[in-house]
């Protein structure tokens, strides 16, 4: 039986972002973590983790809205997630190596 790889959590990234873009904005963080695939708790650290990046503006009880880098960066990828994911990686690793 073949069986799926898991997804990277910048795979991951790039699909929280593509729904975002998609949805807009999201006040319910519920639909969210289903249109991505993930557990409600890990929506929760990934969404805190590309706040971080600054990839995102998110406060709890409030909403999770793209931010400008987060625009640019879907932009530059031109919305296609294998560009995306690639763009993440190098910003996610610059992050890394600052830190």
């Amino acid at each position: 039986m073949y069986r799926k790889k898991p997804r990277t959590r910048v795979e991951i990234y790039a699909d929280i972002l593509l729904s975002l873009d998609k949805m807009g904005s999201c006040d319910k963080l519920s639909r969210l973590a289903m249109m991505v695939g993930v557990p409600y708790d890990r929506l929760i650290r990934y969404l805190n983790e590309l706040k971080n990046l600054g990839l995102i503006r998110w406060e709890p009880y409030s909403g999770v809205y793209l931010t400008r880098k987060g625009l640019e960066t879907l932009i530059n990828a031109q919305s296609n997630r294998d560009n995306l994911v690639l763009i993440l990686t190098e910003i996610s690793q610059s992050v890394k190596t600052v830190t």
